[in-house]
């Protein structure tokens, strides 16, 4: 059975993810004011988050800076993973 017969059959993708392998690519998009784009960059940046997200959030807080340093300059990349 695979990913798309277990979402057929009802299953919530959730739960039909289970099945996939785990390295596989995903492609998100995401939406956020400043204010929650602020909130997500010093989660996820944090020497407390996770090496993976830490290192990708990391690099799009340092395109953040470049394009709206007033907003985002105060906020540390933590990415020495």
């Amino acid at each position: 059975m695979n990913y798309f017969r277990l979402l057929e059959l009802g299953a919530q993708p959730q739960e039909a993810r289970s099945i996939l392998p785990n390295s596989l690519k995903t492609e998100i998009v995401v939406t956020m004011n400043l204010r929650e784009w602020r909130h997500f960059f010093r989660l996820r940046t944090a020497p407390a988050a996770h090496p993976q997200m830490r290192q990708t959030a990391s690099a799009l807080l340092r395109d953040f800076q470049r394009r709206i340093p007033v907003v985002f300059d105060d906020i540390p990349a933590h990415d020495d993973a």
